[in-house]
């Protein structure tokens, strides 16, 4: 492992136990506003309805303010980890401003049981917070009374490249495709870039290069921020851009798009429509995400789990997702039984045979589950076709 590996590796490692930290305090705080609560409840005291409100406000407060120093994504994996009573309370304290944030960090299952609770206005605010490749991740599971309200609160340019990321299939660059982009033209200078890049209140996340194009938004080529620093300011852009970069397509499938990144170190990527015209980019965080859900789905699957599995979900819920695996399984665990009931003769004769089966059996599971994960690997790396 290289240095740089190590400390990636002891990064990851502080960030998980920072956020257990974090969890560890919700859940406390959580505890002991149920404690005390109970303990006011229990006493019969003069203004008993004021110290329960006092109390309750107290805990509450301090609740809400620790969630207020948290990042989104720490808030939906806090949420995720606390039974339905507790993650509807925490929600309510969530600040609106970050709502469409932390619901779009959400398992399917989690957001969606939020969601059920959230009134139509709730949801559209929520929603005007984001962008629209946000957006349309979020669509699915919002009533279509709330996407036709946030529709009609965009301006045209924004509306159109909402309709234009939902019409994108799921496993596609278009559905990973972000419009957030600084494109800048050719025959300028690179002082004249610095000072448009000056603008910027924040540049997008994950810029490590600026996308070259003409008057009609096709590609010309990429500026990288390294070149753009380093060189004389009077150079123009044209001198300086690179000509051979990799482009994408909407229509590409996302698998070969997260192998490109793998393959060439890729932060970003420009994704072209059939003309060459720049319609968006491809971020290494998009492809982590994705192929860190495809990772876990499959997972899931192989146990009869399904995705959107919530590990607090009601028992009738659990079951009306597992039941098809499980009626498999016990469907062939009667074959089983009848093929060696079958047998029954031989096994009374030599009785040795019946301390063969369960070994037999054991290694058969054994060799399924190696085959299958040296075949899920295959596939992840494209060495076995689907």
């Amino acid at each position: 492992m290289t240095d740089n590996q190590e400390a990636r590796e002891e990064l990851r490692h502080q960030d998980q136990d920072e956020l257990e930290q974090h969890l560890k305090e919700v859940l406390h705080l959580l505890s002991r506003h149920r404690l005390v609560e109970d303990l006011v409840h229990r006493q019969d005291m003069p203004r008993h309805d004021l110290v329960e409100n006092l109390v309750h406000k107290q805990h509450i407060n301090e609740l809400e303010h620790k969630l207020d120093t948290l990042h989104p994504a720490d808030i939906a994996y806090i949420l995720e980890a606390l039974p339905l009573e507790d993650r509807l309370l925490v929600w309510e304290l969530v600040n609106a401003e970050n709502e469409g944030e932390v619901l779009l960090e959400l398992s399917d299952a989690v957001r969606e049981s939020l969601i059920e609770t959230m009134a139509p206005a709730e949801l559209v605010a929520a929603a005007e917070q984001l962008d629209a490749d946000e957006l349309a991740d979020l669509a699915p599971d919002l009533p279509s009374e709330v996407i036709d309200d946030v529709f009609r609160s965009l301006d045209s340019e924004e509306r159109e490249k909402l309709r234009a990321a939902m019409s994108y299939k799921e496993g596609s660059v278009g559905a990973l495709m972000d419009f957030d982009l600084v494109s800048v033209r050719e025959d300028v200078t690179l002082e004249v870039v610095l000072r448009y890049l000056r603008l910027f209140d924040d540049l997008p996340n994950h810029t490590d290069q600026l996308f070259v194009v003409d008057r009609n938004e096709h590609l010309r080529g990429v500026l990288p921020l390294d070149v753009l620093l380093v060189n004389d300011p009077d150079t123009e852009v044209a001198t300086l851009m690179q000509t051979d970069t990799l482009t994408l397509q909407p229509s590409d499938e996302a698998d070969d798009a997260a192998q490109a990144f793998e393959r060439y170190d890729l932060v970003s990527a420009p994704v072209l429509d059939k003309t060459g015209k720049l319609v968006g980019r491809v971020t290494v965080n998009a492809v982590m995400d994705y192929l860190r859900e495809k990772n876990e789905a499959e997972q899931l699957a192989q146990a009869g789990l399904m995705e959107e599995e919530d590990i607090f979900a009601s028992v009738w819920d659990s079951v009306k997702n597992r039941w098809q695996w499980l009626a498999v399984n016990m469907v062939t665990a009667f074959i089983a039984s009848r093929v060696i009931g079958a047998f029954e003769g031989s096994i009374e004769k030599l009785v040795a045979l019946a301390a063969l089966m369960p070994i037999v059996a054991g290694i058969g599971g054994n060799s399924g589950n190696q085959t299958i994960t040296m075949i899920v690997r295959a596939m992840a790396l494209g060495q076995v076709q689907q």
